[in-house]
């Protein structure tokens, strides 16, 4: 891909050029208004760039959870969720169950979501995600309004993914250093640029 964003005459990607490869996961940072959440809805095809393209060696079904994860807030989770796997009917109930042991939420998957934390949703909006079994997953913030036990799980999680040849890109500030391990890449953005701190 190589790709530009403008927003009236504001640049807010310049030149992007990129390359992702199956079973990698990639680290996006940046402070706010950088860039990521672009790049993101960029990737996953909810906006169209400026100028360049992106090309993708075969389709892929993909799974995002940008920005905050909206729900049907007076249904459960797992209403939600078989909600949305209607729209592509790609699912069944026992990889939509699968989903929700994965991101420790199927002990909660009957509760309304209004009764949700914020760390509950998070977890939520991450099942839809990647319960389809997409290829490419775009997650922002996805460790926002964690405890210890559920970000160790959800990098467990993203692990599996890897594993399983996913793409996985994560737009993310605030980790540890010792959670920095399973990023194959990362990318550094400021004023539209993107550099290379791992690789």
């Amino acid at each position: 891909m190589n790709v530009s964003k403008r927003i009236k005459k504001k640049v807010i990607l310049q030149d992007i050029t990129m390359k992702f490869e199956s079973g990698n996961i990639y680290l996006l940072k940046g402070h706010n208004g950088s860039g990521k959440t672009m790049f993101l809805r960029l990737i996953g095809g909810l906006i169209k760039p400026s100028s360049g393209t992106i090309k993708y060696s075969k389709p892929l079904d993909i799974g995002v959870m940008i920005e905050n994860p909206e729900f049907l807030e007076n249904q459960s989770g797992l209403y939600n969720l078989n909600y949305l796997a209607s729209i592509k009917n790609k699912t069944s109930q026992e990889q939509i169950k699968a989903s929700l042991k994965q991101v420790n939420l199927f002990q909660d998957r009957n509760i309304i979501v209004k009764e949700y934390s914020l760390g509950m949703k998070q977890r939520l909006g991450l099942c839809q995600a990647i319960m389809e079994d997409q290829e490419l997953i775009l997650l922002d913030e996805p460790f926002n309004a964690l405890d210890e036990e559920n970000l160790n799980q959800t990098i467990d999680t993203l692990k599996k993914l890897k594993m399983e040849g996913k793409i996985i890109v994560i737009a993310a500030h605030g980790l540890d250093q010792d959670k920095l391990h399973i990023f194959d890449e990362i990318l550094h953005f400021n004023n539209g640029k993107v550099s290379l701190w791992k690789s």
